[in-house]
Order: C-alpha cells, then sequence, then structure tokens
C-alpha cells in the first residue's frame, strides 16, 4: 500500500493557524516511527507540483505527464483538456475550481462538441473522456515540445502566472472560448444561477516512458476544500483521513507488508517509510508522540 495525499499542508500564515489546532493521532504516531526516505521540491512558479513531481519520479520519469499515465498508450503524446470557469475581476481573472461547476450528464454531452471541433478525428487527433473530467487528447507530433502549468497550480486562483508560452496553446484556448460561448448551455446555466463553462485550461501534456501509470494511491480529499480555500472543512478532511485511512496503513507495516506515505504540499513532498526500531526507540515513541503540524508545516 503506497499512499500520495496531496494539499497535506503548507507554510502560509492562514495554514500554519489552521493546523495549530488539528490533532491527527495516526499521523503523529507514523511519523515518530517511520523515516523520510525521498523529498521532492518545487518553487512556488514552478508549472508542477511537488506531489506531481513523486508521481513522476514513481514511474522513472524526471517530469509528470499524467494525460499520457491516464490514455494507457505510448503511441501518442497526449493532453488533458478540462472545462473551467474563469471570473473576470478588478484584480485579474481568477479560476473557479473545475469540481464548482458540478457538470450533469447532458450537459457533459453538449460540452464534448468543443474538443469534437478543436481536434477532429480526420487531422489525426484522438479523443476520450478523461476519468477525472473534461478530455484527452492526443496526437502523433502536435503536441511534442508543448510545456503548461497544471490544473492544480491554477484551479482556485489568477491564470495570469500561468498563461501558456505556446502560441498554439494560447489559440486552442481562445478558439475554445468561442465555441462555448455560442452554447446554448451556457445561457441555461446562468439564467439558473450557476457558473457558465467558458474556457477550457489545457494541461498534463506529454508522453508515457511506458504504458503503466504510477503505482501510487493518490487520495485526494483535501484537494477540494483547499481549492476553495476553506480550511475549516480541509481540517475535517484531515480529521477523516487520520482516523479513516492513515490506520490501514500503519496496520499494513506492523504485518511487514511494503508501505509508504508520501506527503504532498506547495513547496514540498516527502516520502516515509518504516523502519526498524531498537526497543528504546519503541518505547520512546509510545511515551512521547511529538504532534503532525510542525512536519506540514515545511511542505
Amino acid at each position: 500500500m503506497h499512499l500520495l495525499i496531496p494539499h497535506a499542508g503548507g507554510s502560509d500564515a492562514a495554514c500554519r493557524h489552521a493546523l495549530s489546532h488539528l490533532q491527527l493521532p495516526q499521523l503523529a504516531r507514523l511519523l515518530a516511527r517511520w523515516t523520510p526516505t525521498a523529498s521532492w521540491g518545487a518553487e512556488d512558479d514552478a508549472p508542477h507540483t511537488p506531489a506531481e513531481l513523486a508521481l513522476a519520479a514513481n514511474c522513472g520519469q524526471t517530469l509528470p505527464t499524467a494525460a499520457a499515465w491516464a490514455a494507457q498508450d505510448t503511441r501518442l503524446s497526449w493532453a488533458r483538456v478540462t472545462p473551467v470557469h474563469l471570473a473576470v475581476g478588478s484584480d485579474g481573472v481568477d479560476m473557479a475550481p473545475p469540481h464548482a461547476l458540478e457538470l450533469s450528464a447532458p450537459e457533459w454531452q453538449d460540452l464534448a462538441t468543443v474538443p469534437a471541433q478543436l481536434w477532429p478525428a480526420d487531422e489525426g487527433w484522438a479523443c476520450r473522456p478523461h476519468p477525472a473530467g473534461g478530455w484527452l487528447i492526443g496526437h502523433a507530433a502536435l503536441l511534442d515540445g508543448l510545456a503548461a502549468a497544471s490544473l492544480d497550480r491554477v484551479a482556485g486562483g489568477p491564470i495570469e502566472p500561468w498563461l501558456p508560452e505556446a502560441r498554439v496553446l494560447k489559440r486552442w484556448q481562445n478558439e475554445a472560448q468561442m465555441l462555448l460561448h455560442g452554447l446554448p448551455l451556457n445561457a441555461a446555466r446562468e439564467a439558473a444561477g450557476q457558473l457558465a463553462v467558458n474556457s477550457v485550461w489545457i494541461s498534463d501534456i506529454g508522453r508515457a516512458a511506458s504504458g503503466a501509470g504510477p503505482s501510487l494511491q493518490c487520495v485526494t480529499d483535501l484537494s477540494s476544500p483547499w481549492q476553495e480555500g476553506d480550511l475549516a472543512a480541509w481540517c475535517e478532511a484531515w480529521r477523516r483521513l487520520d482516523a479513516e485511512t492513515l490506520p490501514a496503513l500503519l496496520d499494513a507495516a506492523a504485518r511487514g507488508e511494503a508501505v509508504s506515505l508520501t506527503l504532498a504540499g506547495p513547496r514540498l513532498a516527502r516520502r516515509f517509510e518504516p523502519r526498524p526500531l531498537g526497543l528504546a526507540q519503541r518505547l520512546r515513541s509510545w511515551l512521547s508522540t511529538p504532534p503532525a503540524a510542525p512536519l506540514l508545516e515545511t511542505l
């Protein structure tokens, strides 16, 4: 059992304040008995998050190619296309977290006309639904060499720092916006007080080194409240993970199974694995277990 938990912590003042009131006894117990074995860092302006770099390392790659992993096809280069809502404000343009759209099945069917027009099959494009929403587009040559910031870097914040440099990515985004503007579903959504689907984000571009994706199980329970800036809900999600998910990981380690836990934040991901403990170390870990918050503040 190998778990990766993105958005596990951070060093900003709001996160530190939330962590100061958060008790995670199972995580504290794990950290007291396990040892860090690897880490992946990324600056604030890096296009990929530490969690994504950890996934890439798990696949024997330097950089992540999440769309290709999802497609499970090494013949083509792949990208993920995600429908989003962009809100224009006095300080710039912000992207709402994609899950905030709450699209219905019929709406997804209406939206599917957009990738079909922009990346047609008769021009060598492959297009299929993405398991987490949106679409995967693939081509033998036209995506090679393109780079874009991951959706996780942009969702819930301003898009300006992350706009793509490649002209073709900008053109595709502009053309998608024009097609979306003309869809009847957006008029219906706005009349119902829902967010319009007024743009797309193209990300996760690249080829897979092999047909297999990451063996890490990505636990995304913390992602939505983090992107929404709802730290009360984020803390509650952490408590549920601590009570319901981490005990199974500790039990598997006690049985001698191969296990690991990777905790990732905006700047750092760290992997922890069980270590042999002497009698004195075991006694110390039982008698005095340091809290988990200081470690989560370093991520």
